[in-house]
């Protein structure tokens, strides 16, 4: 059996970049915007307050696509304490939706 250190170490590398730029991003403001939380927040609430609702009839337990309908609704939700909130026009276009 090979030894599977070297591959784990080499995938967590690999995979490590991607999500730290994705984590460095600055937070969407306004408009689709995907927010990713613990499963155990009160996303829904959280949302509310910082001035956006939820668009669709999912929530994932990590994932909630979001309408913002305040300017600054980024900075206030990531106050709140997502992990991420990110453009959902780009997330929406890479799952084949457009308009």
């Amino acid at each position: 059996m090979p030894n599977i250190a070297p591959i784990l170490l080499f995938l967590s590398l690999a995979l490590s970049g991607p999500v730290l730029g994705l984590l460095s991003l600055p937070p969407a403001q306004s408009g689709l915007v995907l927010v990713l939380s613990p499963p155990w927040v009160d996303r829904g609430a959280q949302i509310d307050r910082a001035g956006g609702h939820g668009v669709g009839p999912l929530q994932t337990p990590l994932a909630t696509l979001v309408q913002a309908e305040a300017s600054d609704f980024g900075d206030r939700l990531r106050a709140a304490g997502p992990f991420m909130v990110v453009d959902g026009t780009a997330i929406a276009q890479f799952c084949g939706v457009d308009g």
